[in-house]
């Protein structure tokens, strides 16, 4: 008895409640995109970073910012908007930082040029040591013995002049 009477004041409380209220907490749906329009969704949500964490872009980030963000990105579509008026929107909303993307131009237009400025100068300084070193080798080199020429005696002669040499040498090594 004491549970079909609980029963009853939950659902008298749940029938209470202003309709306004219940509308509330429901969210539209985003609108229904035709199929390039949900591509174009799709790209501009990899455009964008997640204004709840700024660590993931929208498309990958699971959070009720991120869902609506992508809500605001259909209705900016379904209206007639382009990428690029979102896009804007969206950085007078939350700053530069919304953008997985900095543009290039400005201060941003260093982010771009570094990688080839450190590529640029480790070259010049790997071709640098790789000269110095090389140069190092050279100098301190031994100077070679010549090896004698063949004689004009014979064809074997000068055959026979380097095992001489050969024999020699190895015996000095014992």
């Amino acid at each position: 008895m004491r549970v079909l009477g609980w029963s009853l004041a939950v659902l008298l409380f749940a029938a209470a409640q202003p309709a306004a209220a219940r509308q509330a907490t429901v969210q539209p749906a985003p609108p229904v995109l035709t199929a390039p329009l949900e591509k174009e969704a799709r790209q501009i949500e990899r455009m964008l970073i997640a204004p709840c964490c700024w660590m993931q872009p929208v498309s990958e980030h699971a959070s009720q910012a991120s869902d609506e963000v992508k809500a605001q990105i259909r209705e900016r579509l379904g209206r007639g908007m382009n990428r690029q008026q979102i896009l804007d929107s969206f950085v007078a909303q939350y700053s530069l930082r919304i953008l997985a993307e900095p543009p290039n131009r400005g201060f941003s237009r260093f982010l771009y040029l570094t990688p080839w400025l450190v590529f640029g100068v480790s070259a010049f300084g790997l071709v640098g040591l790789v000269k110095r070193m090389t140069r190092g080798r050279r100098d301190a080199a031994p100077p070679r013995t010549a090896t004698p020429a063949p004689s004009a005696a014979g064809p074997d002669a000068g055959g026979r002049a380097y095992e001489q040499q050969l024999d020699d040498e190895l015996r000095d090594m014992d």
